[in-house]
Formats: C-alpha cells, structure tokens, sequence
C-alpha cells in the first residue's frame, strides 16, 4: 500500500504566498507539539510536579504559537509544503443564500413551484441547468448570494 499523500490547499485557500514567517512558526509549533507528547507520555508514567508545570507551559507556548500563526496568516498570506505536511493555511468556505423575497418579486410566473416558506433549491438549480433562469441573472437581483466563512488549518 502507498504512503497517505500530504492534502493540497491550493483551490481554498486565500492568499497562498507560503511567507517563510508561516513556516517559522510552524516548525516552532511542530517542536513544542513532539515535546509536549513527550511530557504527555511521561506524566502517564508519573506525574510530578514539574512535569505538571512544563506541560502547562508547553500548551501555553503553542497557544502562542498558534495566536502568531494566525496573525502572520492574515497579514502576509497563507503556507503550505505539502512535501513536509507543513500547512498554515485560512481556508475559504462560501455557501449560496437565496432570497425568497426578490425572487418572488422577480419571477412571479416560478414562484409557485419555487418558493415554499423558503426557496427550493433543487427545483431552482432545475430551472438554471434547463436554461430557464440563469445564475448571473439571479444573482444581479440577489436572489442568489455567497456566505463566506473561514477556517484555520495549522498542522
């Protein structure tokens, strides 16, 4: 069986620019992540005191380190090696909205076989891919508008 291949963000990503801060903080993340399953594994074993006190240090430290990879992500642009599985990537999510209100206003002669409390998507996605409305069109009256959202993915 083949080795699991490293995912490619490129199509979601916004602003992939791979700023050598990114990959800092990343390799920063990565160490303190190994030293922290160390001390986890350890306190299994045992749990003194200063174990305790550096594991907490060690999660505060890649909170941190988080914090700053987040930042240097919206300032200077998304990173991602794929060869290293290194990734500080703010994922784009857009979802559609509908608007019952303008499309009933605007199609009348559909509303009907559209519209129940809300629109039904699936009998208007018919009625774009039969030619009958178009996308753009439904867009231009906001019938149809994006929702976008973001995710971070530091790994």
């Amino acid at each position: 069986m083949g080795e699991k291949k490293n995912p490619d963000y490129s199509a979601s990503a916004v602003n992939l620019t791979n700023p050598i801060d990114a990959l800092n903080y990343l390799k920063n993340l990565h160490s303190f992540k190994v030293e922290l399953d160390e001390v986890e594994t350890a306190i299994t074993m045992a749990t003194p005191m200063e174990l305790l006190t550096k594991r907490a240090k060690l999660q505060n430290d890649i909170e941190n380190i988080m914090g700053g990879i987040k930042v240097v992500i919206d300032n200077q642009g998304s990173y991602q090696d794929t060869e290293l599985g290194l990734y500080a990537v703010k994922q784009l999510k857009r979802t559609k909205l509908y608007s019952a209100t303008n499309f009933e206003s605007c199609f009348p002669e559909y509303a009907a076989a559209v519209l129940t409390k809300s629109i039904n998507v699936p009998v208007l996605e018919g009625l774009i891919k039969g030619n009958l409305l178009s996308e753009e069109g439904l867009r231009r009256a906001h019938i149809i508008e994006d929702k976008e959202s973001f995710a971070y993915i530091i790994k």
